[in-house]
């Protein structure tokens, strides 16, 4: 009878097929639905764009987003880094940085980190910025709950054992040596920048660790600082694209107690308090650092900005876009900013400018806004003259509904583009979460930047430019460079001070007590 059955079932379908077959699919208008025969099992997927956010009774707080795909990416970001240095020899999280999957209560060495990683074909970095540090996975979301694992024995239950601290200081060493070989100009230049604007304090404290200090920084050093940044108050654990519910269950397995190891341990008795100080931007006249560089010197300006949470963290971010800028050889294809003020106006007008570019730095406290161009040494104070001469353009000359629009829009397509990927997706929510304990969906900045008007920069410009005095530096042969004093009286020229819009804006109180 089965097979009586089946054989129906076949002779239904071949009918039905003979059918469609002799339809003239040509006279089919395209609005019509073509039966193929075949039963649809599949339904669509919605994607869930909610950051899910879960404080623990300890503190520490687990954020996540599902995406559609079977990777993910997970990771512990803590409030450390060279920021909270101040009661320790700078260099320290580099140290950290160095010795991020090595050995732990579980692996015996980097190597059994890696053959575990390996068996489930995933990846894994630990990267050090001023104000954080992020240990980070990234894999098969099938592997979440070893990979929750893998970072609690880097984070909680590694050993810092003499060998790996002799071998950190090694890899530091030889970077640095990189480094004076063949000096990258743009991370010099915002190490300088930071170090001069906040005078070796908070974020000015150097990122890179001082060759000076290899000799100094031990393993009681690094056992202090960790226990006492790694706490669960200063950490989020987030993940992309995994079940919310799934991750909290095994943070709760493998982070709860948040307590790192070496915390046990007698040189963690003693601990110095935690550095709870403000960032506060104080000007400096750096432009004598004299280093070889190879042909061109190079020059940094500085003006104090916006923190993350700072109402005009946005329009600092359409003006980043607007100036744009960058070298005077481009390779690629189109979305480089070609259209941009430093583009147009600096690079195309001035052949013997080599580049031009701006850069906005946000943190939770304080934001750093540069400029930082290069030349021939002979034509460095030219350059320094026609940058701020940009300056005082854009803030006296209107801004087309066009460049607006522009700007805007390439902010946009940046962001959206950034978050496409996973592991920018994760240090975004992160990040987000860990200083504002809110996630704002990539919506909330869109509506954001399209809100921002002209008078919007113009007035971000004014209290940048005018209600504190810029930092200078600069880098290679800098004999031709202005002194600050002449930078800070060609930037207050009077002529283009529009007195109205200055006494317009209030500042916050961060900014008050700076003037």
């Amino acid at each position: 009878m089965r097979s009586a059955s089946c054989l129906r079932r076949y002779a239904r379908h071949f009918s039905s097929s003979i059918q469609r077959s002799q339809l003239d699919i040509t006279k089919v208008s395209l609005k019509d639905v073509i039966d193929q025969g075949f039963s649809n099992h599949s339904k669509p997927f919605t994607e869930d764009k909610e950051t899910k956010i879960t404080r623990l009774s300890n503190g520490l707080r687990v954020a996540s987003q599902n995406k559609l795909g079977s990777q993910c990416a997970i990771g512990v970001i803590i409030k450390a880094g060279p920021k909270y240095e101040g009661n320790f020899a700078s260099g320290t999280s580099h140290y950290l940085e160095k010795l991020g999957f090595h050995s732990s209560d579980l692996y015996a060495d980097r190597n059994s980190f890696q053959e575990a990683m390996e068996n489930c074909n995933s990846i894994f970095d630990c990267q050090v910025a001023r104000d954080f540090i992020v240990y980070a996975v990234s894999g098969f979301n099938t592997n979440m709950d070893k990979l929750t694992h893998v970072l609690s024995e880097t984070v909680l239950r590694a050993k810092f054992t003499e060998e790996e601290i002799e071998m950190a200081a090694k890899s530091i060493s030889f970077e640095l040596e990189a480094l004076e070989r063949s000096p990258p100009v743009e991370p010099i230049m915002n190490e300088l920048l930071h170090v001069t604007a906040y005078k070796n304090n908070t974020l000015g404290l150097p990122k890179y660790c001082p060759k000076q200090n290899l000799d100094k920084i031990n393993r009681e050093d690094i056992i202090k600082f960790v226990a006492i940044q790694f706490k669960p108050e200063n950490m989020v654990i987030a993940g992309v694209g995994i079940e919310h519910d799934a991750l909290v269950k095994s943070v709760e397995k493998y982070f709860i107690p948040t307590v790192p190891n070496v915390s046990y341990e007698k040189a963690a008795n003693d601990l110095p308090s935690p550095v709870t100080t403000v960032s506060e931007y104080t000007e400096r006249d750096l432009s004598q650092y004299h280093a070889p560089m190879p042909e061109y010197a190079h020059v940094g300006i500085g003006f104090e900005s916006c923190s993350y949470t700072d109402p005009q963290f946005v329009p600092a971010c359409v003006l980043h876009s607007l100036l744009g800028g960058g070298g005077s050889f481009s390779a690629g294809g189109p979305g480089k900013g070609m259209y941009t003020r430093l583009y147009l106006n600096i690079l195309n007008q001035h052949h013997w400018v080599n580049s031009a570019q701006a850069e906005n730095h946000a943190y939770a406290d304080t934001g750093l806004f540069t400029i930082i161009g290069s030349s021939f040494p002979t034509y460095l104070d030219r350059l320094v003259y026609t940058l701020i001469n940009e300056l005082h353009h854009t803030i006296s000359s209107s801004i087309s509904h066009e460049e607006l629009s522009r700007a805007k829009h390439q902010l946009k397509s940046m962001l959206l583009m950034n978050l496409e990927t996973r592991a920018v997706s994760f240090e975004d929510i992160a990040r987000q979460v860990l200083t504002s304990d809110v996630k704002r969906e990539p919506d909330y900045w869109v509506d954001q930047i399209d809100k921002v008007t002209e008078n919007d920069l113009h007035e971000l410009l004014h209290r940048m430019i005018y209600r504190c005095k810029p930092t200078l530096v600069g880098f290679g042969k800098v004999d031709k460079l202005p002194s600050l004093e002449d930078t800070v009286s060609l930037l207050n020229n009077e002529s283009y001070k529009d007195k109205k819009l200055k006494t317009k804006y209030k500042m916050s109180s961060i900014f008050k007590g700076l003037i």
